[in-house]
């Protein structure tokens, strides 16, 4: 009796032309939802679930004098200083181009307005005086500010003057811009590759073009459904990017996986309906166990809640869902249409057209001396992770951008050679009990003993507000000094209240992280709800999180996986041997990310500038990089376990199962490394090494692993790697549930 896949596909053969039509329909569902929108939020801020996140979105929404809606021009001459007659006059001059800024301007803040001042001089002159910062403030929300960036870069020019223009609108913009360029660039490369490759592996022009078919309907599906869950989910910019990185690779690589089988049973003599059948049943079955576990590793994302990498495994959930979905209908039906027509369009590329024995002759003689091969093997797999134990984690920041990116340049000038933007800031942020009186006495001298704790925290240079002066109370607030009124006037709302902390040490630093550890120690001890924002706080906020969800992520991956590998081969033994392997595949591609990135091997061809790795990269990598491997292991070991029921033989069942799927496995780790290999070339940091650890990681298992450790391992377990506890079914039974 045939099983249900089979009579699926069966069914979809019988409507093929319905099946067509449904998946066309889906796709124009999939534009229409694209066209409507998302709400994603922004991947590049603290997320609101934690405190620092949390602090950062009140100070946006309540106090909009202090949310990011300045931009930053800096001017500069070799030769002239900012107080000289030619310089002041072309700054003047080039200001004069913001009165075409569709958007108002609400202050220029100007090095002329006060040059009597050192505080003012100190944060628009540069240490040289070859350089001045005008600070630009302009009207309207963050959003409305964002869609006039490019207005605001261009409007301001000068033939004297040298400007560069940063902020954090800008370096928002830029980011966003980046990414959107990265995934692009990541398609101009990985598709043309991946089509030569499967022109490669099939040999004809119109087997090699049905898998572009399903990866072409994967994408608007995954980023409509991605658009459409955004509303109640929290989604990022980095949804999409995860669907271009995750859903070319895997759509392709499940389509080959299928069309190669319905081709092997074709030249069986079988007819269409019945090799659309036999594919289903065969090939369908391993991608779906393929599927479960590339979607078992993206779970493990789902549970660190306070990061943004739910966003990221919703998008990669979603692009391995779509792929499933058309392999598994689409891909039938027009296999069924085509017929023998898939053999159409030959395409003579030398060496592409020979039928090796290499896969078969080369684990024989692995197992023939089992030990010996895999002692080394090992032996490079540990030596590569070792880097991976000297790892340095961040949460990242401006250096995570191109050095050569002008908003980048231009920030790190303000740092570097304006002495008012050498001392870092962490705000305190107060939030107000519903009709609470902001002005009242009681809440002043709460607030204050908090900030009596603060001062003596070992890095704090200072604590000056209102709210830490109580007696500023017993007068009324026009008798306050102008100073004591202008602080309030823009640090307080109806509901919140913002104490900006200047701090000794430079922001992510091990000294500011203990420092903000120093700080909650008084803030969580306040009977109000008081938040300690900065970057520096997420930074602490993330390694807290990712210490409590790591081992729980862990042990529900490795479980769950080798459940699943259980079902499939129902065995004991290789579900543990396949997880141990895809561990050290993953350890080896943890070391080279530390080599590369964080101590720069390659950063003059990459373009960045060595930094500790992000801290998402880790539980990232291992979350898609174990799913893609545990991929590749699945369906090597669907046809390992075919012909072990046919033969009982285990050396021989090893050998033959690497055979058969040998030249389609490096045909798809071939894909994945292309399409991969177009993210290594991205400008944003996180995606270039997610890129590049999961090309490594694909790589070392196509070829180490698979070569040498699989067949040396199973040979040296013999049959035993077939046992399993008997539930009263026959060994056949088992082979067929």
């Amino acid at each position: 009796m045939e099983g249900f896949l089979s009579r699926s596909g069966r069914a979809i053969h019988q409507r093929r032309g319905l099946v067509i039509t449904f998946s066309l329909a889906t796709v124009l569902l999939s534009i229409v939802l694209v066209l409507q929108g998302n709400e994603f939020e922004d991947g590049n801020a603290p997320p609101t679930a934690m405190e620092s996140g949390r602090a950062l979105e009140l100070v946006s929404e309540e106090l909009p004098v202090t949310s990011t809606n300045s931009v930053t021009y800096i001017f500069s001459h070799e030769t002239l200083t900012w107080d000289e007659q030619e310089f002041e006059d072309s700054v003047r001059a080039a200001l004069e181009g913001l009165e075409d800024v569709s958007l108002g301007v609400l202050e220029i803040s100007l090095p002329y307005d006060n040059p009597d001042d050192g505080i003012h001089l100190a944060r628009h002159v540069s240490l040289d005086k070859h350089r001045a910062a005008v600070f630009v403030k302009f009207n309207g929300a963050e959003e409305d500010i964002e869609e006039e960036v490019g207005e605001i870069k261009t409007a301001v020019e000068s033939e004297t003057l040298e400007i560069l223009v940063t902020g954090s609108l800008i370096i928002d913009s830029d980011f966003d811009r980046l990414l959107e360029a990265d995934e692009r660039r990541a398609e101009i490369i990985g598709i043309p590759l991946s089509l030569i490759i499967l022109l490669f592996v099939f040999r004809t022009v119109v087997a090699s073009l049905l898998p572009m078919a399903v990866a072409g309907c994967m994408f608007p599906l995954a980023t409509g459904l991605s658009f459409y869950v955004s509303r109640w989910f929290s989604m990022t910019q980095y949804s999409v990017s995860m669907i271009t990185l995750i859903g070319i690779a895997v759509s392709i690589d499940y389509s080959l996986f299928m069309i190669s089988r319905f081709r092997e049973e074709l030249d069986k003599g079988a007819d269409v309906e019945d090799a659309v059948a036999t594919m289903m049943s065969t090939a369908g079955r391993a991608i779906l166990f393929s599927g479960a576990t590339v979607a078992v590793g993206l779970c493990s994302l789902f549970y660190f809640t306070a990061t943004h990498m739910p966003s990221m495994g919703m998008g990669a959930f979603l692009a391995v869902l779509g792929s499933l979905l058309y392999s598994l209908t689409l891909l039938p039906a027009l296999l069924s249409l085509i017929g023998h027509g898939v053999y159409k369009f030959p395409v003579r590329i030398p060496g592409a057209n020979r039928d090796s024995r290499f896969w078969e002759r080369f684990s024989t003689k692995v197992m023939k001396k089992p030990v010996s091969w895999l002692a080394p093997a090992m032996a490079i797999l540990l030596l590569l992770g070792t880097p991976f134990l000297n790892v340095q984690l961040t949460a990242g920041g401006l250096d995570t951008l191109p050095p050569n990116l002008e908003s980048r340049q231009a920030y790190e000038i303000l740092e570097e050679e304006f002495p008012a933007f050498t001392a870092s800031f962490v705000p305190i942020v107060i939030v107000f009990e519903e009709g609470q009186d902001p002005l009242s006495k009681d809440l002043a001298v709460e607030i204050s003993e908090v900030c009596d704790g603060i001062r003596g925290v070992v890095g704090v240079d200072s604590v000056d507000h209102p709210l830490c002066s109580p007696e500023l109370f017993d007068v009324d607030f026009a008798q306050w000094p102008e100073d004591a009124r202008t602080t309030w006037s823009t640090t307080v709302s109806d509901s919140v209240a913002m104490i900006s902390i200047p701090i000794q040490y430079a922001s992510g630093s091990d000294e500011a992280e203990q420092l903000i550890k120093d700080m909650r120690v008084f803030t969580s001890s306040s009977d109000k709800e008081v938040l300690v924002g900065s970057w520096t706080s997420y930074e602490v906020d993330m390694k807290e999180h990712l210490v409590e969800r790591i081992p729980v992520a862990l042990a529900f991956v490795l479980v769950v996986t080798m459940l699943l590998v259980w079902f499939q081969v129902r065995s004991v033994l290789v579900p543990v041997k396949a997880v141990f392997m895809n561990i050290l595949s993953i350890t080896a591609s943890f070391g080279l990310i530390v080599v590369v990135f964080q101590e720069g091997l390659l950063a003059g061809p990459l373009n960045f500038t060595p930094q500790p790795l992000d801290l998402m990269v880790p539980p990232l990598v291992f979350g898609i990089a174990f799913g893609l491997s545990m991929d590749y292991e699945v369906l090597m070991l669907s046809r390992i376990h075919e012909s072990w029921l046919e033969t009982g033989d285990n050396t021989r069942a090893v050998s033959e199962g690497l055979q058969a799927s040998g030249r389609l496995i490096t045909g798809a780790a071939a894909i994945m490394i292309a399409v991969f290999s177009g993210f290594i070339f991205a400008d944003v940091m996180i995606i270039k090494s997610i890129g590049f650890a999961l090309a490594v990681a694909v790589f070392v298992d196509a070829t180490i692993v698979r070569a040498i450790v699989v067949p040396s391992a199973m040979r040296l377990m013999g049959r035993a790697n077939w046992w399993s506890p008997s539930f009263s079914h026959s060994r056949k039974d088992k082979g067929d549930a």
